[in-house]
C-alpha cells in the first residue's frame, strides 16, 4: 500500500515540477538498483528534489540511513523517502527558474536511463549556452532522447548490415515449422550499447565540447577520463569521437585460413581525439581506445547473432559473450567509481585494463573467424574448439574459449541427446551434424521406394556440421539415432535408461560424452538386433530365399519347372503371368515347401529383360547411373529367358531384403534356373534317344555321335551347377550363418550378407558380363541341339544327321574352349581356387586341352 501511496505523490511531484522524466522511469531507477551504483542513486535524489524541497538533507540523511543501517532495498528506502516529504511538504516549493546547468541537465537525464545507442552531446560556443532557456533545454532533451533512440537503433543497424549480409546469405532458405525455443536472452537491452554515427540535425549545440585548453594538467585528464570511461561502453562523445570505417582482415595468424571465396571484410571503429587533448594524454589513449574498438565489434557480433535465422548456436554464443559483456560493465563502473573519487588516472586506468584488453581482443578475433569463415551449427564450435590449444600459453584466453565453447555447444547437444537417446531430429536451421533428407515426407507417400531407401539415403551425414570434437564418433551417431527410429517406425517404444543424463562438452574430460555415445549406441542396437532378428524372424525369412532362389528346395524346383516349362518356352509377351501364379501355389502345396510359413510371400515375376541386362542395370545402378528411364525390347526373348522369382518383404526386414538385394538373389536364381531348363532339356533327348533301338545297326551308329555330343555337354551343365550349389553357394552360406550368430548390431547383418551376395555373385562368374555370355552361348549351343535332335528323331531324316551333329559338336566344343580359356585367365588374374576347380570339372579327363593349347598358340 505504502508503494501504491508514494507513487501516486511522485507522478503528482513529476507533474507539478514539469519533469520530463516519467514516474516510472524515476521508480526504475531504484527498483532496478544493481545498475547504478549508490553514489549515483544520492545523486539523482539531490538533482531532482532539493530544488523543491525544503530540509532535504535530512530527508537525504535518512534515505542513505535506509540502505546502510537498516539493510533496507534502495526501492524501499526510496519510497519511506517519498511518503515522508510528501507528508511534511504536501506543497512543495517550486523555484521559477532553477539555477540547473546545462551540463547538469544532460547528465540527469543520462542518471535515469540505461546508456542508449546514441548519446547526443551538446555543441555550441558558450554564448548560446546562456541563452537558451531551461523549458527550451528539457524540449530538445526530450526530442533528442526519442529520435536519438531510433538514430541509434539505426545506426547500429547501419554499421552491423555487412555483418548480417554475411552471415545471412547461406540461409536464405532456411525455413522450418518446427522450432526449438532456445535460452531467454536475458541481456537484450545491454546488447543494445553501441555507438551512433548518424548526424543529428536537431540539436547541434549539445555537441559542442566543453572547452579544456585551458584546464591544468591533472584538470584535463579528468575529463578525458570521465569521457573515454563513458566511450568504452559504447557511448559517443565529445572529446573521442567514434568514425566506422569498414576493412579487410587477414586471419592467417589468427585461426584458421583464409578461403578467397569469402568476404574478409569488417566493420571497425576509429577515434578522432579533439585537437586540445595534450600530446602525453594522446600516447595513453592510444593504448586504451582499441578496446573500444573491440567492444564495438563485439556488440555487433551478438546484435548479429541473436538473428532468428542465425541459428541456435550461434544464439548461444552471442549469449555467453553478452555475460562476459555484463562482467566487463561491472569492470567499468568500478573505475567509474574510483574516478568520482579521484583515485584514478590514466595510467593507473591502463593498468587495470590491460588484462581486459587482451580478453577482448580475443572475444574480437572469435567474431572475425566465426564471420569471415561465416560458419553455423557444428561448424562454430569446430572452430572454437580448434583454437582452444592455440591459447596453451594463455591461461585466461584458453578459458574464455572454454567457456565460449561450452556455452555455445548446449543447444546443439541437446539435439544430439534427442537424437541418440530417442531417435528423433529437431533441427530446424539445419546445425546438427545428421540430415533427415525425407523429413516432410507424409505418412501416405511412404511407398517400397522409401523404405529401400530409408536406410542409405533417409539419414545422410553433414561433415560440415561435425564438431571437431565428435568426429570420431560420428558414424556412431548416426547409426545410433537410425536404429531407434527403425524401432520407433515399427511402433515398439524402447526407452534408454540413462535418457536423462546431461550430455555436455567438457574439454578436460571428453571420455565423459564419449562413453555416454557408446552406451546410447550399444542400446540402440541391441533393440534393434532384437527387433529384427527375433520379433521379425529374420532367420526364417533368409532359410526361405534361400529354399526358392538357391534352389534348395530339390523337389519344388523339380515339380515347378515340369509345370511351367511349357508356358515359359513361349514367347514372353504370350506368357500368361496369372497361369504363373497359378501353377506356383500348386506345385507350393504339392511339395515339401507346403511347410514353409512363409511360401505366400514367394511370388512370379516376368522382368523385361535377360540375365546378362539385368548384371548391367545392378552395375550401372552401384554407379549412380539411371536405369529407370531404359526402354527394353523383350520381341525376341523366351519366357525363360525373362521368368524369376519375387519375394515381398515387410518392414523392417526391408532393411536387410532390400530392392538390390532382392536382385542379386533373382540374378543367381535366373542362372540356375537356366542351367537346370538345359539338364532338364538334355534329359528329355535321353528319353527320346530310345526311339533309336528301332533302327537297323548301321543306322544307329549315325546316332552313336550324337549321343556322345549329349553326355559331354550334359557332364559340362551339371557340373557348372554342382560348381555353382556345392562349391560356391553351400560353404558361403555356412559362414554367413554363423558371423550372423555372432552380430552385434544391424549394420553387422548387413555387412554380412552383403558380403555373402557379392562371394556369390562373382564365384558363380556373375560379375564378369563376359563369363556371363559365355556361359550362356553354352547353355544355348545345348539347346539348340536338343532342338535338333527332336525334329531329327521325329521326321526320321538321317541324310544329313552326320553333318549336324559335328557342326553342333564343334560349336559346343568352341564355347566350351572358350569359356574354359576366359575362366583361366581370370583365375590366375584373381588367385581364385574355386575358378580353377570349374575348369578341373569340366575338363576332368583332359577332353578340351588340346583345343585350349591350339587356341593359346
Amino acid at each position: 500500500m505504502a508503494d501504491v501511496k508514494a507513487k501516486k505523490k511522485l507522478q503528482e511531484f513529476v507533474q507539478k515540477t514539469n519533469q520530463k522524466f516519467s514516474s516510472d522511469q524515476i521508480m526504475g531507477v531504484y527498483k532496478n538498483s544493481e545498475k547504478y551504483s549508490f553514489e549515483k542513486q544520492s545523486s539523482i535524489l539531490k538533482q531532482l528534489f532539493k530544488p523543491y524541497t525544503p530540509d532535504f538533507d535530512k530527508y537525504q540523511s535518512q534515505f542513505e540511513n535506509d540502505i546502510k543501517k537498516s539493510k533496507k532495498t534502495s526501492y524501499d528506502a526510496f519510497v519511506s523517502f517519498l511518503n515522508n516529504i510528501t507528508l511534511n511538504n504536501t506543497k512543495p516549493q517550486i523555484p521559477a527558474k532553477p539555477s540547473l546547468s546545462i551540463e547538469e541537465t544532460v547528465r540527469a537525464k543520462n542518471d535515469f536511463e540505461s546508456p542508449v545507442l546514441c548519446s547526443t552531446r551538446v555543441e555550441g560556443s558558450q554564448k548560446q549556452q546562456e541563452t537558451v532557456s531551461l523549458s527550451e533545454i528539457k524540449e530538445r532533451l526530450a526530442q533528442v532522447t526519442q529520435q536519438g533512440s531510433r538514430q541509434g537503433q539505426q545506426s547500429v543497424r547501419s554499421s552491423s548490415t555487412f555483418l548480417r549480409q554475411s552471415f545471412n546469405s547461406s540461409s536464405a532458405s532456411m525455413n522450418s515449422k518446427k522450432v526449438i525455443p532456445t535460452s531467454p536472452m536475458s541481456h537484450s537491452s545491454i546488447a543494445s550499447w553501441n555507438f551512433s554515427f548518424n548526424d543529428d540535425p536537431v540539436l547541434p549545440v549539445m555537441r559542442m565540447p566543453k572547452p579544456i585548453i585551458g584546464l591544468p594538467s591533472t584538470a584535463q585528464e579528468r575529463a578525458v577520463i570521465s569521457e573515454l570511461l563513458s566511450t568504452l561502453i559504447g557511448i559517443n562523445g565529445s572529446l573521442i569521437v567514434p568514425k566506422m570505417k569498414t576493412t579487410s582482415i587477414d586471419i592467417r595468424d589468427e585461426f584458421s585460413t583464409p578461403n578467397h571465396l569469402n568476404d574478409n571484410r569488417i566493420c571497425v571503429v576509429e577515434f578522432e581525439l579533439n585537437e586540445q587533448i595534450q600530446e602525453s594524454i594522446r600516447d595513453m589513449l592510444g593504448d586504451i581506445l582499441p578496446l573500444a574498438n573491440f567492444y564495438f565489434q563485439i556488440q555487433n557480433f551478438i546484435e548479429m547473432s541473436r538473428a532468428p535465422d542465425s541459428g541456435q548456436v550461434l544464439q548461444a554464443l552471442s549469449e555467453a559473450m553478452s555475460k562476459l559483456i555484463t562482467d566487463y560493465y561491472g569492470t567499468i563502473a568500478q573505475l567509474e567509481a574510483m574516478h568520482i573519487k579521484e583515485e584514478l588516472n590514466l595510467h593507473k586506468l591502463l593498468f587495470y585494463l590491460r588484462p581486459i584488453i587482451q580478453t577482448m581482443e580475443t572475444l574480437t578475433k572469435v567474431c572475425h573467424v566465426l564471420q569471415v569463415n561465416n560458419v553455423r551449427g557444428g561448424n562454430v564450435l569446430t572452430k572454437l574448439h580448434d583454437n582452444i590449444a592455440l591459447y596453451s600459453g594463455d591461461k585466461s584466453s584458453q578459458e574464455i574459449l572454454i567457456y565460449l565453447t561450452q556455452k555455445a555447444s548446449e543447444p546443439y547437444m541437446e539435439i544430439l541427446k534427442l537424437w541418440i537417446f530417442k531417435g528423433v531430429i529437431q533441427d530446424p536451421k539445419m546445425e546438427f551434424l545428421i540430415e533427415d533428407t525425407e523429413k516432410d515426407c507424409q505418412e501416405s507417400e511412404k511407398n517400397e521406394n522409401y523404405f529401400d531407401n530409408f536406410w542409405d539415403k533417409r539419414y545422410m551425414i553433414r561433415h560440415e556440421k561435425i564438431p571437431r570434437f565428435l568426429e570420431k564418433q560420428a558414424n556412431i551417431i548416426l547409426r545410433t539415432g537410425k536404429y531407434l527410429n527403425v524401432v520407433r517406425e515399427c511402433g515398439k517404444r524402447v526407452v534408454f535408461t540413462h535418457s536423462q543424463t546431461s550430455l555436455r562438452f567438457s574439454h578436460t574430460d571428453e571420455q565423459n560424452y564419449v562413453n555416454i555415445i557408446n552406451d546410447a549406441y550399444t542400446f540402440a542396437s541391441k533393440a534393434l538386433l532384437e527387433l529384427i532378428m527375433n520379433d521379425n524372424d529374420l532367420m526364417g525369412h533368409l532359410l526361405s530365399v534361400k529354399r526358392y532362389f538357391l534352389l534348395h528346395q530339390g523337389d519344388f524346383v523339380v515339380q515347378f519347372m515340369d509345370a511351367c516349362e511349357g508356358e515359359l518356352l513361349n514367347n514372353v509377351d504370350d506368357v500368361i503371368p496369372m497361369r504363373l501364379e497359378n501353377l506356383l501355389e500348386l506345385t507350393l502345396r504339392l511339395s515339401s515347401a507346403k511347410h514353409d510359413k512363409y511360401q505366400d510371400d514367394l511370388l512370379t515375376m516376368l522382368l523385361p529383360f535377360d540375365i546378362c541386362t539385368q548384371m548391367s542395370k545392378i552395375i550401372k545402378s552401384d554407379m549412380g547411373v539411371d536405369v529407370d528411364s531404359e526402354i527394353d525390347d523383350t520381341s525376341t526373348l523366351k519366357g525363360i529367358e525373362c521368368f524369376t522369382f519375387g519375394y515381398t518383404v515387410h518392414w523392417p526386414l526391408s532393411i536387410v531384403l532390400n530392392h538390390m538385394t532382392i536382385s542379386k538373389y533373382q540374378l543367381i536364381f535366373r542362372q540356375l534356373f537356366y542351367c537346370k531348363h538345359v539338364e532338364n532339356y538334355l534329359c528329355r533327348v535321353w528319353i527320346a534317344n530310345t526311339n533309336a533301338k528301332k533302327f537297323d545297326h548301321s543306322t544307329s551308329e549315325l546316332y552313336r555321335t550324337a549321343f556322345t555330343l549329349r553326355q559331354r555337354m550334359m557332364n559340362a551343365i551339371q557340373n557348372l551347377e554342382y560348381y555353382m550349389m556345392i562349391e560356391v553357394i553351400e560353404p558361403v552360406w555356412h559362414i554367413f550363418m554363423q558371423q550372423l550368430a555372432k552380430a552385434k548390431n544391424i549394420d553387422d547383418v548387413l555387412i554380412f550378407h552383403e558380403d555373402f551376395l557379392d562371394h556369390c555373385l562373382k564365384n558363380c562368374m556373375l560379375t564378369y558380363p563376359d563369363l556371363l555370355k559365355r556361359i550362356i552361348s553354352v547353355c544355348n549351343s545345348c539347346i539348340s541341339f536338343c532342338q535338333f535332335i527332336e525334329t531329327s528323331i521325329d521326321e526320321g531324316n538321317i541324310m544329313t544327321f552326320s553333318q549336324k551333329v559335328a557342326e553342333y559338336d564343334e560349336t559346343f566344343t568352341t564355347n566350351v574352349v572358350r569359356l574354359l580359356d576366359a575362366v583361366t585367365e581370370i583365375a590366375e588374374t584373381d588367385n581364385s581356387e574355386k575358378f580353377f576347380s570349374l575348369c578341373n570339372r569340366i575338363n576332368f579327363n583332359h577332353y578340351y586341352t588340346s583345343h585350349l593349347n591350339l587356341r593359346r598358340k
